[in-house]
C-alpha cells in the first residue's frame, strides 16, 4: 500500500520548488521586456502604487516568500517525532500557499489593461501551490486514517 504520508511530503517539496523557480522566473511582460515577480513588486513600491494595510504589507513581504518555500519544503523531511515538527509540517506550507498562491492569483485576476501580458511565471508558481495543496490534503487523510483504530 502506498503511504500517501510520505507522497504528500514528496508532492508538498515538490510544490514549493516549483512555486520557488517560478517567483523568478517571468511574470510579466511589457514590450520586448520581461518582469519577475520580485521586479514587479519593486516597481509598484518605488512608483508609489503600493496602498498601505494587508496589500501593501504582502509586497513589501514578497523577499520573504523563497524563504518560507524552503522552510515548507525543509520541514518536510525533518523526522517526525516532536509535535513541533508535526504542526510546522502543517502551518509553513499552508502559510506558503496562502501566501504565494494568493499573491500570484491576485496578479493574474488584476484587471487587464493592454499594457503586460502574463508570461509562464505566474503559471508556474500557481501549479506548485496547487501541487502543494494537493500534498498537504494526501498527508492530512494518510494522518487521519492512521489515527484511527
Amino acid at each position: 500500500m502506498v503511504d500517501r504520508s510520505e507522497l504528500g511530503r514528496w508532492l508538498l517539496g515538490a510544490g514549493a520548488a516549483a512555486s520557488l523557480i517560478g517567483t523568478f522566473l517571468p511574470w510579466l511582460s511589457s514590450g520586448a521586456v520581461l518582469r519577475s515577480s520580485y521586479e514587479i513588486f519593486d516597481l509598484v513600491e518605488r512608483l508609489g502604487f503600493s496602498p498601505g494595510g494587508v496589500i501593501g504589507w504582502s509586497l513589501r513581504l514578497w523577499p520573504l516568500a523563497p524563504l518560507l518555500l524552503v522552510l515548507s519544503a525543509v520541514v518536510q523531511g525533518m523526522p517526525s517525532n516532536a509535535r513541533r515538527v508535526r504542526v510546522a509540517r502543517l502551518v509553513l506550507p499552508s502559510l506558503a500557499i496562502v501566501y504565494v498562491g494568493g499573491v500570484a492569483m491576485a496578479v493574474r485576476l488584476a484587471p487587464d489593461v493592454g499594457l503586460f501580458r502574463l508570461r509562464f511565471g505566474i503559471w508556474i508558481t500557481l501549479l506548485g501551490t496547487v501541487t502543494m495543496i494537493v500534498g498537504l490534503t494526501a498527508g492530512a487523510i494518510d494522518r487521519g486514517r492512521s489515527a484511527r483504530p
